[in-house]
């Protein structure tokens, strides 16, 4: 039977001849033993799902102690475990004499001369091959099989998906849920032990006989072994160290105290949420869960975060090698961190990774300065902020359509931050913050500023304060570096804890008023000319005339009523009552009909060609 391999060294310690069941060429053969040439070892050729028909000649040598999926194999078929390797590397006494002490890769170059010699080398050929090399040492990583520690993982996942299915802890997205499961529902026995130079060590001792003595400490260790033995021994610890990531699953209630100190715990454990990259489920997550569960029986976060990775613009992930990495330090540096900050939290929708930029970081640094540029306009205007907490009294539509605005923003971020929907949050603030507050209540409350109406003035000042200080809290989460440099500045709370960080979330309710139907139709005629003169690629910033060709009395009313405003946001220099008989065009809202006229500069004829 012709077998194909990228070790032959491991020929040494081969045990068997696996050959997949559905492959009838060696139907034949199955149950037979054969001879491992230079070993001399009979082993027998079997049936195993790991063979591959189409991969060499469907015949594969099994080699237990030195091949994971080998080592599987042999577990299958309880297979002899033969180890034919010393911790350095060389070919040990399991080994036919001419071969003990030569290291790997002249043992593959001498048991390659012998097939040759015996004519029993079919044929040599290059494949590409996955070999894994240490990274300090740069050695190749042969699987070696030693003594450890195992934990009975299979027994601690009982509890750990029990937890996950009753919906005590829960995943965002809830898609991970299944990562969870897919993970402890094939859960093997957890190797916990490791030969490395730091780490929590191994409780245990060994003695003379090389009994195993478990216990909380030496002291502990002594007592077991005198009452074992009915006298004093010398015991020896075991040297090896707990795998990082079973100290790592005792960390949310060892750091508290456990087990002796209950304090903390009993104030601090479970948390409340556990903030974490989906690469880490298994390996922390499950683990925190599997030890919560069995130490203290409860869970030790009711809700897991599972956030997106980081990418690059493109899509791809980032890596010294491409050459792709933005630094962060960088981009604070450049832009803030709270505008790298607002970036990341407006493209953490679920499911998705963030393909980060730094013209996304760019444009949230612009919103940065939109907040600042309010702040300035506010203080221009002479808005001094209140410090009561209260609302001041509204009778202006304007002003009751902005509070309107804003606790409809609070209710939405709320909700955003409970789901754990962090991007629609900051889209919400920001939506808000930047339209309806600087692009429409600032633009529409300059009409009263610039009017002699004393007691509308005062109003304003007291509505737009008020609703620029919960702009502030509402946005600290998402850039707290800047709302607490404008809050100090404005000296917004006159206590003794007078950062913004300790205010109070926002708390105001709303009872809904019927009548802001006039701020939203002023908002929609003035965008509808807006659009209408983009549609025509005409400048903004260029005037029109406007005559009214259709309209209700209720309309005309509201135009009368509202002409300043229009004029000046719709950048409209007069409303006529007849027709210029002149090229215009025609807009209709809402069934009102209007023709609009342009200056000189516009040929509305070239446009309506094009």
């Amino acid at each position: 039977i012709t077998i194909a391999t990228t070790r032959p060294e491991t020929m040494l310690g081969d045990t068997a001849i696996a050959v997949n069941p559905n492959d009838k060429r060696y139907d034949h053969l199955v149950g037979k033993l054969a001879t491992i040439p230079i070993a001399e070892r009979k082993v027998k050729i079997i049936h195993d799902v790991y063979a591959d028909p189409d991969q060499g000649t469907g015949a594969v040598k099994i080699t237990p102690a030195h091949d994971f999926n080998d080592y599987e194999v042999g577990k299958r078929n309880k297979l002899e475990i033969i180890n034919v390797l010393t911790e350095d590397g060389k070919i040990n006494k399991n080994a036919p004499s001419n071969y003990i002490g030569l290291d790997i890769f002249s043992a593959r170059k001498k048991i390659l001369e012998e097939l040759s010699n015996k004519e029993l080398l079919v044929k040599e050929e290059n494949v590409r091959n996955k070999v894994p090399y240490g990274d300090r040492s740069n050695s190749v990583i042969e699987p070696f099989l030693t003594e450890q520690w195992f934990v009975d993982a299979k027994k601690l996942s009982v509890k750990a998906k029990k937890i996950v299915k009753a919906k005590k802890t829960n995943f965002f997205p809830s898609n991970w849920s299944k990562t969870y499961f897919q993970w402890m529902n094939n859960i093997e026995p957890w190797c916990i032990s490791r030969q490395l130079w730091w780490g929590h060590q191994i409780p245990a001792w060994y003695g003379p006989d090389k009994k195993i003595f478990v216990a909380l400490n030496e002291k502990e260790a002594i007592l077991k072994a005198k009452k074992f033995y009915k006298k004093n021994v010398k015991l020896s610890r075991d040297p090896d160290v707990l795998d990082t990531w079973f100290s790592s699953g005792l960390w949310p209630f060892a750091t508290l105290g456990w087990p002796k100190k209950k304090e903390y715990l009993n104030k601090f454990y479970p948390t409340s949420v556990l903030v974490t990259g989906f690469d880490i489920i298994f390996f922390w997550v499950a683990r925190m869960i599997m030890f919560g569960m069995e130490f203290l029986n409860k869970e030790p976060f009711k809700d897991i975060y599972v956030h997106a990775l980081v990418r690059d613009e493109k899509g791809q992930k980032m890596s010294k090698s491409k050459g792709n990495v933005i630094d962060p330090l960088e981009l604070i540096e450049k832009y803030s961190a709270d505008a790298l900050r607002f970036t990341l939290l407006s493209m953490a929708s679920p499911g998705r990774d963030v393909k980060l930029s730094e013209e996304r970081v760019k444009g949230y640094r612009n919103f940065l300065n939109k907040l600042w540029n309010a702040n300035n306009f506010l203080k221009m205007n002479k808005c001094d902020f209140d410090k009561k907490s209260k609302i001041p009294k509204i009778s202006i539509n304007i002003n009751k359509w902005i509070y309107r605005e804003l606790i409809d923003t609070k209710n939405l971020v709320e909700k955003n931050i409970k789901d754990y929907r962090f991007d629609e949050a900051s889209r919400n603030a920001y939506k808000f913050v930047w339209n309806s507050y600087c692009d429409w209540y600032l633009e529409l409350s300059k009409t009263i500023f610039y009017s002699k109406d004393k007691k509308a003035i005062k109003e304003v000042r007291a509505v737009s304060s008020y609703v620029f200080k919960q702009i502030l809290i509402l946005l600290h989460p998402f850039i707290p570096f800047i709302t607490e440099e404008i809050w100090l500045k404005n000296k917004l709370d006159n206590s003794k804890k007078n950062f913004l960080m300790f205010a109070n979330w926002p708390s105001d309710k709303l009872n809904k008023d019927k009548n802001l139907r006039e701020v939203e139709k002023i908002i929609s005629i003035i965008t509808e000319i807006r659009s209408f003169k983009n549609e025509l690629n005409v400048s903004p910033g260029s005037f029109i005339d406007i005559s009214i060709e259709k309209i209700n009395k209720k309309n005309k009313k509201f135009f009368v009523n509202n002409n300043l405003v229009l004029k000046r946001l719709g950048r409209i220099n007069n409303f006529l009552d007849k027709d210029k008989n002149i090229p215009s065009a025609t807009l209709i809202i809402e069934g009102d009909i209007f023709k609009l006229y342009f200056d000189q500069s516009v040929d509305l004829n070239l446009i309506k060609d094009n």
